[in-house]
């Protein structure tokens, strides 16, 4: 055989050999399946409906199996570092293989303020949605205050993923990407206001907007002269006045306050929500107030189940 043909013959094999294999019902069947489960597993990743509604807005976007590439990453968080969030944007750094961290960056659209001025109107008409999102649960009622006005909390899947890794697989997203979004999605299950936050406004931006942050002395002088007690309000707390409970439930002949006491858990979210107050600077204190602040709640939990 001359070299000419025995060129041409091996170059038919290899087309050959390039050509994909096509797929029966049964294995496309059987992926689907294997899909279908992954996204199960990815969507349970997270124990809140708003947190699991922010995998599944990231898997509408497609790539489920990259997706579970970081499952991996974000359940080891010493992988995960640097972990920050900004008025539309997420970084942090993985550990991956290399001996650097990768960088990452996830930026997501800013609502523009004339919108946000609409939504911030609306959201003071409902202070108890606020006083929900304080307390660590996102009503679904805000979602839809947000849709309303043209805005989702959550990616859009028709816009893509906008994010940045430094690693040198430039598939959007690399599995880096993709443990940082499972990462949040456990951040979101804790504090959900932070979806806010990703689309321009911080909590503390939003309780100045809704003047639940201003201290006392902002209110003009006919309304402090009807106040008894002059109180400074040292930590990031809204303040309801009976006035606006009043005008709140108008048309009602009464309205009742309720709570409920909840086993203590990891997160003290007294402290989260109000914060340390700013003048104390000192470890020492804040770690002693940490450990009263368990005793405390974990006493009242165990008087609770006493008398109910």
């Amino acid at each position: 055989m001359d070299e000419r043909k025995k060129y041409f013959m091996d170059n038919r094999r290899n087309k050959k050999k390039d050509v994909p294999k096509r797929k029966t019902e049964y294995e496309k069947e059987r992926t689907r399946e294997e899909v279908e489960q992954i996204k199960k597993n990815l969507i349970n990743y997270a124990k809140t409906p708003w947190g699991r509604d922010w995998i599944i807005s990231n898997l509408k976007i497609g790539r489920p199996f990259r997706m579970q590439r970081g499952i991996d990453y974000a359940k080891d968080e010493e992988r995960i570092d640097n972990f920050s969030i900004s008025t539309g944007q997420i970084f942090a750094t993985v550990q991956g293989n290399a001996p650097t961290p990768y960088r990452v960056k996830i930026n997501f659209e800013i609502i523009p303020d004339e919108t946000w001025e609409k939504i911030v109107k609306e959201l003071s008409t409902r202070l108890d949605y606020i006083i929900e999102l304080l307390e660590g649960s996102l009503p679904q009622e805000i979602v839809t205050i947000f849709e309303n006005n043209g805005y989702s909390l959550f990616p859009d899947s028709t816009q893509g993923l906008d994010s940045t890794c430094s690693c040198p697989d430039k598939a959007i997203p690399c599995k880096h990407i993709a443990a940082v979004i499972l990462y949040l999605a456990r951040v979101l299950d804790y504090n959900p206001f932070l979806l806010l936050e990703l689309r321009g406004k911080s909590k503390e931006e939003i309780l100045v907007d809704l003047s639940l942050s201003q201290p006392i002395e902002s209110r003009d002088e006919s309304e402090e002269v009807s106040l008894k007690n002059k109180i400074e309000f040292k930590f990031n707390v809204p303040k309801i006045y009976i006035e606006d409970i009043t005008e709140l439930y108008s048309g009602t002949d009464e309205y009742t306050i309720g709570f409920d006491i909840k086993k203590p858990g990891k997160i003290i979210e007294t402290l989260e929500n109000l914060g340390i107050p700013q003048n104390m600077e000192n470890k020492a204190f804040e770690i002693v107030l940490r450990a009263i602040y368990r005793k405390i709640t974990s006493k009242m939990h165990e008087i609770s189940l006493e008398l109910s």
